[in-house]
């Protein structure tokens, strides 16, 4: 059995997933689909962690599936400020600044004491309706003692729906 697929030069490529929802923003444009009429917020929680391009790019196709804006967040605490944060963590910070822009995020960096804080002032703020966060690398013994970022989130803001992205290297 043998297929023909025509003239090399006329097949046309199309990429294995679109991050930045442009497929969904055409078929909700020929479809005559209007925006809904309280438009959705995404807030996509970005570290300087090397894993955060995986929280980023979940972010992206949920912002691209609701035809929404979307924004990727770091907080910037006292330990990470610009002359105190370990180079590594600079440098994958930045990396995930730019894959954030790249795929259409607002990049913005918030200063506060603590990311709960940061993270819960940006959502009252900005109205958001979606948030990704990442899956804490911290241990059951240091969420017991410090707490927890989302639940201090959920606690605080408890309208926006939520999504917990695991951050394993597999």
């Amino acid at each position: 059995m043998s297929v023909d697929f025509g003239d090399p030069d006329q097949v046309i490529h199309l990429p294995a997933r679109d991050l930045t929802g442009t497929r969904e923003a055409k078929r909700r444009a020929r479809e005559g689909l209007e925006p809904a009429l309280i438009p959705e917020r995404v807030m996509v929680c970005m570290s300087s962690s090397a894993l955060a391009p995986r929280v980023i790019r979940t972010g992206a196709r949920i912002a691209g599936r609701l035809g929404s804006r979307w924004y990727a967040v770091y907080v910037e605490t006292p330990r990470e400020h610009a002359d105190r944060i370990n180079p590594r963590d600079a440098e994958a910070l930045q990396q995930n600044i730019t894959l954030a822009k790249t795929l259409g995020a607002t990049v913005v960096r918030v200063k506060a004491d603590k990311p709960p804080n940061g993270l819960i002032a940006f959502a009252h703020r900005e109205g958001v309706t979606h948030v990704i966060f990442g899956q804490s690398a911290r241990t059951r013994w240091e969420l017991l003692l410090r707490g927890s970022t989302l639940v201090k989130f959920l606690s605080t803001v408890p309208a926006a729906a939520v999504q917990v992205v695991p951050l394993t290297e597999s």
